[in-house]
Parts: C-alpha cells; structure tokens; sequence
C-alpha cells in the first residue's frame, strides 16, 4: 500500500471576521495571546511543508471564534466571546469557518483512501509555556494514539531522529494525551489504523516568543522539518 502525507494547522492565525469583530472590542488584546491562536504554528507549518514538498491545509481565523481541533459537541467549540451568539449564529460560524476546512481535509483524505493509499496526518500546534501557574517542561510533544501501531511506529521513529538535539525535552503525548478530543480523534473513528494515521506535534511557544534567540527557533524548526521528512521515509520504506 502506498503512504502519502497531509499537514494541517487548524489554529494558524488570529483573523478576526469583519462580521465578529465587535465580540472582542472590550478584550481585543487576547487576540495575541495563545488563546487566540497556536504562536508560531503558522511559519512551522510552512517550514515543514517546504521541506516534505507538500500545500499544507491552514485555517487562519481566530481559534476564539470557533476551535477546528475540536468536535461539534465540545463545550470548548466556542469561547465566551461567542455567547451573545443565538444558536442560528453559532451554525453560521459552523458553515463559514468550521466546516469549510474539517471537510475539505476530511474530502481529501477519503479520496486517497479509496485509491488504497494510507494516510499520515501531521497536525501542527504549538502550546504555551506556563499554564494555570505551572511550568511546562517538554519542548516537543509527538501526540498519538498508542492503540494505533502506525502512529505508534511513526512516532518513535520520528522521536528518536528529533533527540540528535540532546537539549530538547522530548516526551509522547506531552502536553496533552493523543486521545483526546481533537480532529485526528474524529478521523480515526472514520478510518482503521492501516488506512490512516493521525498525530500532532506541539512544540512549545517559549521559542517563537523567545525574539532574542530568533536563531534557536529556527533551529527548531528545521529539525522538525528535517527529521519529519526522514521519518517519513523511514515510515513509507517499512
């Protein structure tokens, strides 16, 4: 069976609709923080994406409006800002900016099943370095569903290339599990293990916010583009 790969970045930017802009004019700064958007996934997506030669699928407004990485029955679909909304304007945010991108990667992904390809799905995040008063420790994070023996084997072989760099702390399903509720999870209850396979990776903002070691940050980022490309390889060879 062939293997081919899909990036994705469902929280890649803080766009706020002309339509929804009066919903943040009494907190417009929270736009910038890590609640409005994944700091730094958008320039790593396409980093990563230069490097596998692949056109990433983004979703550029904000998380805030309504969060792609997470089900219709999720009570963090929608955040505060969005309670003033009727139940007719929360399902037109579905449709303009919800379904839109789930569906047209969900679309793609059908396609290349049913031509007997199986499906790598990187989505790519980043996570915010104090959460809640506490200190997150790891720097990357390779979430997977450790029930799937294909991200399990795609995960360990990526980890393993990712610790040349002894300086990162890099741990599975760290800082959240690979299970929860998120799009690889729906997607998997589309497809069996041997027709897709979907991870995340988080990596932590303190390098994109970090403006003084602008060098660190893009180290990070070519090692996870670079070693993703020959996990990949390693992973379609086996």
């Amino acid at each position: 069976m062939d293997k081919e790969l899909i990036i994705t970045c469902e929280h890649a930017g803080n766009e706020v609709p002309s339509g929804y802009r009066s919903l943040f004019e009494d907190d417009p700064e929270i736009l910038k923080t890590h609640r409005g958007y994944d700091i730094g996934a958008l320039e790593l997506t396409r980093t990563c994406a230069r490097k596998l030669k692949v056109s990433p699928y983004l979703h550029s407004v904000t998380r805030l409006l309504v969060d792609l990485n997470r089900s219709l029955h999720s009570p963090e679909l929608f955040s505060e800002f969005m309670e003033s909304l009727d139940e007719k304007g929360r399902q037109m945010v579905l449709e303009q900016y919800y379904k839109p991108h789930r569906n047209t990667v969900e679309a793609q992904i059908e396609k290349m099943v049913s031509k007997e390809v199986q499906v790598l799905h990187l989505s790519v995040h980043t996570f915010t370095p104090i959460l809640d008063g506490s200190l997150r420790e790891v720097d990357i994070g390779l979430l997977f569903d450790p029930f799937r023996s294909s991200e399990t084997r795609f995960c360990h072989i990526w980890k393993r290339l990712l610790e040349r760099d002894s300086d990162l702390n890099i741990q599975f399903n760290n800082p959240y599990p690979g299970v929860m509720d998120g799009f690889s999870t729906y997607l998997r209850t589309k497809y069996t293990d041997s027709e897709y396979a979907g991870l995340e990776i988080e990596v932590n903002q303190k390098f994109p916010e970090n403006r003084s070691s602008g060098k660190r940050w893009s180290q990070v980022q070519e090692l996870v583009a670079e070693t993703l490309r020959e996990a990949y390889q390693e992973w379609r060879a086996n």
